[in-house]
């Protein structure tokens, strides 16, 4: 009897204890389903644009990358978060490093810091007379404010020279199903007309005391090798 009575005990303990195992692999299956359902991907997008860079009169192609800080890997993917301040931490904890490099070049790479992408990449062509095309962009660098800076930058003995910045407003970048993407710039701030580059800083815009003061003005743009 005493031998029956231990091996009853034992049953008993053995039975709950799987019990509540096979309990604890369900709830982990579930947290598993549960995470990979919050941690779908979307692809990132990248940039790219053409033109004589160097002034070699030959086309180059200048490319946009995400690179990763801690592996050196280019991200081509993200969490498909809904909260934008959950985004924004993402890219801190990777430490991303978005950049633009020519292809085929023996050039300098042009660091742009932390961000998501590049709301715009433009060539704006030649506009200094030094035989070399201009790009213009602006970063989406994940913060939270309305207010953007558009780039201006140029080769000069292989590295890239900012020779010029103004303000924007992120709002040029917001499309719906009736509107669609501005293709000649960066409508309201950075416009092609009649061949000639037109622009405006935001803040000259908002502080304008007349409508005269919210016209675009030429875009003048100095030499890159000085």
């Amino acid at each position: 009897m005493k031998h029956a009575y231990i091996f009853l005990v034992y049953i008993f303990i053995y039975g709950c204890t799987n019990v509540d195992s096979i309990k604890n692999n369900n709830t982990t299956s579930d947290t598993l389903k549960i995470n990979k359902a919050e941690l779908k991907f979307v692809h990132l997008n990248k940039l790219s644009v053409t033109g004589d860079f160097d002034g070699d009169g030959k086309k180059d192609t200048l490319v946009e990358n995400n690179i990763s800080g801690l592996n050196k890997m280019p991200i081509d993917s993200i969490p498909n978060y809904s909260e934008w301040d959950s985004l924004a931490r993402y890219f801190d904890s990777i430490e991303s490093d978005l950049i633009l490099s020519l292809i085929n070049r023996k050039c300098d790479t042009l660091h742009l810091g932390s961000g998501q992408g590049l709301f715009c990449l433009i060539n704006i062509g030649d506009n200094n007379n030094d035989k070399k095309d201009e790009i213009a962009l602006v970063v989406d660098h994940c913060t939270f404010t309305n207010i953007c800076t558009c780039h201006i930058y140029s080769l000069c003995d292989n590295k890239w020279i900012e020779l010029k910045y103004f303000i924007i407003h992120r709002d040029a970048f917001e499309y719906d199903e009736n509107s669609k993407p501005y293709s000649n710039g960066i409508k309201g701030f950075l416009e092609l007309r009649k061949n000639k580059w037109m622009y405006i800083d935001y803040y000259d815009w908002f502080e304008a005391k007349s409508e005269k003061d919210t016209v675009l003005k030429p875009l003048k743009i100095k030499s890159s090798c000085i």
